[in-house]
Order: structure tokens, then C-alpha cells, then sequence
């Protein structure tokens, strides 16, 4: 009776699940394909909604055709030959990269990395100086500490775009050796192997000194462990999860959503088949989450000999994430520095901050109440804008033309000086994100209305991770920059699609 009942839970939670993922995608994809939005690369991240051209649809047509006809192709090479040669294509493409763009770094990852050099030397003073960067984000201690190692070995910012593109790598890799213990089908390896090379924001961030690229790294890593830990009780593979996730989201608070869904797709699991080894693995990741922060904390209250405190308060992001300032060129609910302006209003008092930005919450919600069209409007283009930029500013955080950032090579001034080749990017970059889109929408309607076999609660992580990013999206403050993680997590789902319908084509011999 127990088992007849957690059984369906489990059911029920994963048809709620897929349904609110099909509404969420069915949203997405109309969106994309009625018109996306535009970065243009300036200083101010400035947002600019277009509807897309009759050629938009012609070339999404082609592209989705060359998909389905590159299967062909993908049969005849193993997963390690295409991966092996799609690596060695980034390893010679992220050099051309790096040694071609200046070695430098700004806005947040910069100040956390020459605090992290100063750190290296003895200076503590961004963090024991009132109003001093590390004292008002004291939650980037993790990121710093990241930082301070790099510096140790080199003390250039070239070497952290280097780590990125053996992380960007290892991304790729981690996500195709989970996808292989999942489901074990060789097709949609080849699919993913080709589908996550061809995805060049996360290639273009390797440039982005900020902790993205390693943290999505160990969290794929931790995910891997989970699942190892699911089919073949290797205890090891527990401890190996749990200091993935921890050094998650020690790197980015942000993490802490991926931490979740490993939390989730375990307690799922639970329903499924019931397991002490999973209620501990819950715990443990859990603890994981929290601790080694805490620990963190402690240890650099030691080393400065004074207390930290919480620096610029959470809820302000949140109030951030619903303002609508009328004087910055960027879009409502993107980032306008109030969250850096608020503790210095207050004199740096972090309750009077609280205060002040609960009051402004208070305000913002009231306004919202009593204009319910503007509310629809502002969500309405908050969501669009973050979805809908197909480069996720992987270019617009790389050198600028404004800040005297100058490239070395035709091919990279085309790209980051906003010319032929920014504007090439974002048009393959759209096709590719409306491609995803849709391919993730056919497999989950696919799934609920003609398909309900081997339903495996670790396969749901692609869905619960982007339900969670999207819905944290819609009140916090956003940037697309910050949703390209989602995407790259969702290219199993697209290669699952694209393999489906391969087979469908190749049972009627179409393809």
C-alpha cells in the first residue's frame, strides 16, 4: 500500500513537473519566434526588443533540417572521436581567443580578483575597509578565495580565461557522462557532444572572470556522483558529491539552485524506490550547501581578527529585481546599482539598509497592485529579456571598444566591436536558442501525451534546474548573462528530441 502510494506521488510530481516545464517552453518558444532581444555592445546594457525577419524563419528551417541530416555523419565517428576533435577545435579556437584580447578584467570580477591579489599580500582592507567592495559582498568570499589561488600561480587575469576554457571543456564533458550513465545511447551522446560545442556563449565565457564556468563545472560534478551513488551504491561517490556541490556554491551563491534540484531529484528518487543511503545523501548535500560557507566565514574572520557582517542586503536584489528606473538606459529589473548604492545611503548601517529596501519592496508590490497592466508589462519584458538574447552577453562581458579594450585580429574586432560578426553570432545564436527551445517543448509534450516510459527521477534535472533559475529570475535581479547555465543544462533534452525523431524518420526510411 506504502509503495502503490509513493509511486503515485512520484507520477503526479513528474506529470506537474513536465506540465509546468511544457507551459513555461510553449511561452518561450512563441516568444522567440515572434522576435528576440538585442544587446548592443555599449557600457550601459542597454535592451532592445526586435520581431524577428522572414529570413529568421527560413534559416531556423534549415538549421533544425541539418540537425536531423547530420545524424548521418554522427553514426559514423565513436563519442570519444567527436569528442577529442570538437575539444581540440576549443583548445586551438580558446587560444586564438586569449592571446588576441587584452589580459584584463572589470566590474565585480575585477574588484574580487585584485582583492584576492591584495589578500595574497597581506591587504586585507577590502574587506576591513567600510564601503570597500569586499566589506559590501562579503557572499564573494568563495569567488575570492577561487581568485587568490589563481593569482598565486600567475598573477594575470589571462591565466583565469585559461582555466575557463579547460572548465568550459570539462562542462561538456561532465554533461555527456551523466547523459551516458543516464540512458547509455550512444546517438544521443553524439547529439549532445555536438549540440553542447555548438552552444558558443559558453565558449565566449571564458573570457568571464567571475566564477560561472568553474561552478557550473563542480556542480555537474556533484550531479554525476549523485547519480553513480543512485546505480551502484558507491559510498565514495556520496563524498565526491557532496564536495562538488559545496565547492558550487561556495564559488556563486547561485548555485545554490543546483543544489536544490540535486536535493529534489533525490527526494523524488526516494519516492521511487526507497533508500537510507539517499535519505543521507540529502543531508549531506544540504550540509554541503551551508557549511563550507560558514567555515569560509570563519576562517577569514580569523585572518582579518574582526566579525563580517552581511554586507549589502539580500532582499535588496529582490527590490532591485522589480524596480523600473526611469533614469538608466537598461531594462526594468536588470541590474541599476541600487543594491550598491543602498549601504552607503544608510552610512553603511545594514539594518537601516534592510529597512529601506523592505520599505521600497513594500512600495514596488503596492504599485504593481494598483497598475496590474504595467505589472503584466514589466514581467512581460523582464522574462523576454532574459530569455531572448540569444549571446547571453557572453560577447558584451568580453573587451570593449568604450572602456579602450582593443582587440588584436579582423575576426575578433568584427565580433567585439559590434560589426559583421557580433551580428552573425547573434543571428546563428537565435536560431540555435529557438531550436532548443522547441526541441525541449516536442520531447516534454512527447513525453506526457505518448510517452511515459522508464520515468527516472535524475532525468528530471534539466527540468527542475530551469523551473528553478526561471521562476528566481522573475523577482530577482536578472541579466541574461545569468541564464546561459539553464540552457546548456537543457542540450540533453534537445539531443534526446533530435534522437527520437531520428528514429521515427529512420523506422519510415525518410532520413
Amino acid at each position: 500500500m506504502l509503495k502503490k502510494l509513493s509511486e503515485g506521488l512520484f507520477e503526479f510530481g513528474y506529470f506537474i513537473l513536465l506540465s509546468l516545464a511544457a507551459l513555461v517552453f510553449l511561452f518561450l518558444s512563441i516568444q522567440i519566434l515572434l522576435g528576440g532581444t538585442y544587446i548592443p555592445l555599449r557600457i550601459a546594457e542597454g535592451i532592445e526588443f526586435h520581431s524577428q525577419s522572414g529570413s529568421f524563419y527560413l534559416f531556423l528551417l534549415t538549421f533544425f533540417l541539418l540537425l536531423l541530416l547530420v545524424r548521418r555523419l554522427l553514426k559514423k565517428f565513436t563519442e570519444k572521436q567527436l569528442f577529442c576533435a570538437f575539444s581540440l577545435l576549443y583548445l586551438v579556437a580558446g587560444a586564438y581567443l586569449i592571446l588576441n584580447v587584452p589580459s584584463m578584467i572589470r566590474a565585480d570580477a575585477k574588484h574580487v580578483y585584485l582583492a584576492g591579489m591584495a589578500f595574497n599580500q597581506g591587504d586585507y582592507s577590502s574587506l576591513t575597509t567600510v564601503g570597500a567592495y569586499m566589506y559590501r559582498n562579503p557572499h564573494q568570499l568563495g569567488l575570492l578565495t577561487l581568485e587568490r589561488f589563481y593569482a598565486f600561480i600567475y598573477p594575470a587575469p589571462r591565466l583565469i580565461f585559461i582555466f575557463n576554457l579547460a572548465f568550459t571543456i570539462g562542462n561538456n564533458f561532465l554533461l555527456y557522462k551523466v547523459t551516458d550513465r543516464l540512458l547509455g545511447r550512444s546517438m544521443v551522446n553524439k547529439y549532445l557532444i555536438f549540440l553542447s560545442f555548438l552552444f558558443l556563449p559558453h565558449f565566449f565565457f571564458i573570457l568571464f572572470a567571475y566564477g560561472s564556468t568553474p561552478g557550473i563545472f563542480f556542480g555537474l560534478f556533484a550531479l554525476y556522483h549523485l547519480i553513480k551513488l543512485e546505480q551502484t551504491s558507491n559510498w565514495s561517490s556520496l563524498f565526491l558529491a557532496t564536495v562538488g556541490i559545496s565547492l558550487a556554491c561556495l564559488i556563486r551563491n547561485n548555485y545554490f539552485i543546483f543544489g536544490l534540484t540535486l536535493i529534489a531529484c533525490l527526494l523524488l528518487s526516494l519516492l521511487h524506490k526507497w533508500q537510507w543511503k539517499k535519505i543521507l545523501a540529502v543531508l549531506l548535500i544540504a550540509i554541503g550547501m551551508v557549511l563550507p560557507s560558514k567555515m569560509l566565514n570563519h576562517y577569514y574572520e580569523g585572518l582579518i581578527k574582526q566579525p563580517i557582517g552581511e554586507g549589502t542586503p539580500k532582499i535588496a536584489y529582490i527590490t532591485m529585481g522589480l524596480r523600473d528606473d526611469p533614469h538608466r538606459q537598461t531594462l526594468g529589473g536588470w541590474y541599476d546599482a541600487y543594491n550598491t548604492k543602498i549601504l552607503k545611503r544608510n552610512k553603511y548601517d545594514e539594518k537601516k539598509a534592510t529597512q529601506m529596501a523592505t520599505v521600497d519592496l513594500e512600495k514596488l508590490i503596492i504599485n504593481f497592485v494598483q497598475k496590474p497592466d504595467y505589472a503584466v508589462k514589466f514581467f512581460y519584458e523582464k522574462i523576454k529579456s532574459t530569455w531572448t538574447e540569444p549571446t547571453f552577453q557572453s560577447i558584451w562581458t568580453g573587451p570593449q571598444l568604450e572602456r579602450r579594450q582593443k582587440t588584436q585580429t579582423k575576426v575578433l574586432q568584427s565580433i567585439y566591436e559590434e560589426k559583421t560578426g557580433y551580428h552573425i553570432l547573434n543571428q546563428f545564436g537565435m536560431v540555435y536558442l529557438a531550436t532548443i527551445y522547441l526541441l525541449v517543448f516536442a520531447f516534454i509534450l512527447h513525453r506526457l501525451v505518448w510517452s511515459r516510459e522508464g520515468l527516472r527521477p535524475f532525468s528530471l534535472y534539466p527540468y527542475i534546474f530551469f523551473l528553478g533559475g526561471f521562476v528566481f529570475h522573475i523577482f530577482w535581479e536578472t541579466k541574461s548573462q545569468y541564464v546561459y547555465i539553464y540552457i546548456l543544462l537543457l542540450l540533453p533534452v534537445a539531443a534526446r528530441a533530435l534522437n527520437w525523431m531520428g528514429e521515427w524518420l529512420d523506422k519510415r526510411k525518410l532520413l
